[in-house]
């Protein structure tokens, strides 16, 4: 289920896409008739290695500072629109979740993270170096959450298939489902590939991922029509308020989130 680096190399045969409603204006057009359409393409390649950062910052643990809490979303994106909700979206809730811990002054009990992650759209290479530049740190990573589907409402939280820690999770969320705006369902035991819980979750730290409302996601994402006047602000902020929550009552949690059993790794391969 997880994306895989990959070694890009230049087409063979140049590629144009059209945004939904410029393809429909074309068909409509040629219907009438014969219709043409121009496509100007540039581009270069450097032929070398290109250096990029994941954004880090963090508030300290009061009691355990060396165990660790992430919410985390990814910063890149494909250059055809503007990268409004893949992930610029995402990449908003955490800072807005991270500003808005800050201002309220909460000392939590473990060190809540915030990354912004880079690389996702080549394979996930910024949460994957991550993940290995930290591989002594990871059994004091209790948990990771990823916003990376959009800008729709966060309906709930997927689990990848992590029974042990649901009951655990739920409580941790449960003061989302009594707010009438958000009205967070239970968590999903749901998996979900191709973002940057995944290499948390294949080397043993409950990785989990936003559920969202589609939102239009399936025709923005990935062309030019990803642009800001898709997002939803009102379900942007809902997002941020679940990633917010999240991460300050996990923290706050006795002791760290169960990893998954043998029998739920199992399942997964």
């Amino acid at each position: 289920m997880s994306a895989q680096s990959r070694e890009y190399q230049a087409a063979l045969v140049p590629v144009a896409y059209a945004v939904r409603e410029n393809y429909e204006q074309l068909w409509h057009v040629q219907e009438e008739g014969h219709a043409e359409a121009e496509v100007s393409i540039a581009g270069s390649f450097s032929g070398k290695p290109v250096q990029v950062y994941n954004t880090v910052a963090e508030i300290r643990g009061a009691e355990k500072p060396d165990e660790v809490v992430i919410i985390g979303a990814h910063l890149d994106s494909w250059d055809l629109g503007t990268g409004a909700t893949d992930n610029g979206t995402g990449s908003m809730a955490v800072l807005a979740a991270a500003r808005a811990l800050q201002k309220v002054g909460v000392k939590p009990k473990r060190t809540i993270r915030f990354v912004l992650f880079t690389g996702e759209e080549q394979g996930l290479n910024g949460s994957r170096a991550y993940v290995k530049a930290h591989k002594d740190e990871l059994a004091k990573i209790s948990g990771v959450l990823v916003h990376d589907s959009g800008t729709g409402k966060v309906l709930t939280i997927g689990l990848m298939g992590n029974y042990a820690v649901r009951e655990t999770i739920d409580h941790a969320l449960y003061p989302l489902a009594k707010v009438k705006e958000i009205e967070l369902v239970e968590p999903s035991l749901r998996r979900e590939g191709g973002s940057d819980h995944v290499p948390f979750d294949e080397a043993g730290v409950p990785g989990f991922w936003c559920v969202q409302d589609i939102a239009d996601y399936d025709k923005m994402h990935h062309s030019q029509a990803d642009r800001l006047e898709h997002v939803r602000w009102d379900d942007l902020t809902e997002g941020a308020q679940v990633m917010a929550v999240f991460a300050y009552n996990v923290a706050q949690l006795p002791e760290l989130l169960p990893r998954k059993t043998a029998k739920e790794k199992k399942a997964d391969q």
